[in-house]
């Protein structure tokens, strides 16, 4: 029986350069995370949060492959 090997797939929150943000806060969520779905689901949330609160397309959980 063979495995199938699987790709691990990293996300993390990103946004705008033009925004003025605390620095820290940028850091926390600019950290790269497993793409689990609850770390999905938080991600998600908090950029939807954000482009409310800055406008459309100023947050955006970015996928990589680790």
């Amino acid at each position: 029986m063979s495995r199938k090997s699987r790709a691990l797939i990293e996300i993390r929150l990103r946004r705008s350069n033009d925004l003025v943000q605390q620095e820290a806060v940028a850091v926390v969520h600019e950290l790269w995370r497993p793409d689990t779905p609850h770390n999905r689901e938080k991600l998600a949330f908090v950029a939807h949060q954000g482009n409310r609160l800055f406008g459309n397309d100023t947050h955006w959980v970015e996928r990589r492959l680790a």
